[in-house]
């Protein structure tokens, strides 16, 4: 399990709360390197969802 720091914490934490679960749950089932999970929030806070196919 990799961790992640209170300040990358902090801003996952400042995302909605749908995004917010999302990317927790992410996050507890898979090792994610810290500057990743940074990339994602800002993608998600950008208002991309990383992973996501439109194709459905």
């Amino acid at each position: 399990m990799l961790k992640i720091k209170p300040e990358t914490f902090a801003q996952l934490m400042q995302l909605p709360v749908v995004q917010r679960s999302d990317l927790l749950e992410f996050i507890g089932s898979t090792p994610v390197a810290d500057r990743v999970v940074l990339q994602i929030i800002e993608k998600m806070a950008a208002g991309e969802m990383p992973g996501v196919s439109r194709a459905a």
